[in-house]
């Protein structure tokens, strides 16, 4: 078969081009640190690469969401820190008010006090987030849980719910709790139910009258022991937060090594496949070169 001039010409050239476009890619490789520069170098690793991507993705997600569980929570645990150390120290007026030895008006210099602290509890059961949001509000936020129609007679306005956030694949965990189940519903010591507002008021009505009663002891101690129960709660649940983030980063590092053995190139046989190409593409060079000197004219 008889190659023509034009035809051996352009069989040169493409070899000549396409040993370029090889080391070209190859210098671009070693640029980047890439072995796959586009998708279709290898389909079937770049499918697993956008999976891997949409993993790790969902696992970012997953530790914002934890990131936010726990500054919530933590609030929360702040706030009922502040309302336990009230109770605390009304306890401890409300055990000087039994003495037999205080009058009148050391009764009403006490109340003075305890009034103060029934505004700093109210204040702080109607505390919010760093959203702005009304901790124990439930999923009503937006309104102040607790209110006082200065009779004395204390209110819920939330409701009981209890927003959840994913912390991870299958992991939800509670980022709040309902007011009614930190304040309200508190034994009275005498069959009944009460609220921890209502019973640091009466409180105050019984050093009016100067007649302090030592059930209040009773109704405090209570009062605490259900702010202590959400608490041991929110510290089980910041405990679960702190062991999926490891889980997390844990999946995280595993997923980001797949990811490497499927995209990252491995540097030394890639400097020897450039090694091999410049040589082959010299090689293309000089016998195109020597090639298209030969002529017959040369032969006369």
């Amino acid at each position: 078969m008889r190659i023509s001039t034009g035809q051996w010409y352009r069989q040169g050239v493409n070899a000549m081009l396409n040993s370029q476009a090889a080391l070209s890619k190859t210098q671009l490789q070693l640029a980047t640190g890439q072995r796959m520069l586009a998708p279709s170098d290898d389909p079937a690793a770049a499918t697993k690469v956008l999976e891997l991507d949409q993993l790790l993705s969902s696992v970012s997600q997953y530790q914002r969401n934890n990131d936010a569980a726990e500054a919530r929570l933590r609030r929360e645990e702040n706030v009922l820190e502040g309302a336990g150390d009230i109770l605390q120290r009304v306890r401890e007026l409300a055990v000087r008010a039994n003495n037999d030895s205080l009058g009148a008006g050391d009764r009403q210099a006490i109340a003075t006090e305890v009034r103060e602290h029934l505004d700093g509890l109210m204040a702080l059961a109607n505390a919010t987030d760093t959203n702005g949001e009304y901790i124990f509000g439930g999923y009503q936020t937006s309104v102040p849980p607790f209110t006082d129609d200065g009779a004395g007679n204390f209110s819920y306005q939330g409701d009981q719910g209890q927003r959840l956030l994913q912390i991870g694949s299958t992991r939800h965990v509670t980022t709040g709790d309902p007011g009614d189940s930190v304040f309200m519903g508190i034994d009275d010591g005498s069959g009944g139910t009460t609220d921890t507002f209502s019973i640091i008021h009466d409180f105050i009505t019984d050093l009016d009258n100067n007649t302090p009663s030592g059930a209040t002891l009773t109704a405090l101690d209570n009062a605490m022991d259900q702010i202590q129960t959400v608490r041991t709660k929110i510290g089980g649940r910041m405990n679960a937060i702190e062991n999926q983030r490891g889980i997390n980063d844990s999946f995280g590092l595993v997923m980001e090594q797949n990811r490497s053995v499927l995209e990252d190139l491995d540097y030394g046989e890639a400097v020897s496949q450039l090694q091999q190409q410049q040589l082959i593409l010299q090689a293309s060079q000089q016998s195109f070169m020597k090639v298209e000197g030969l002529s017959l004219f040369n032969y006369l």
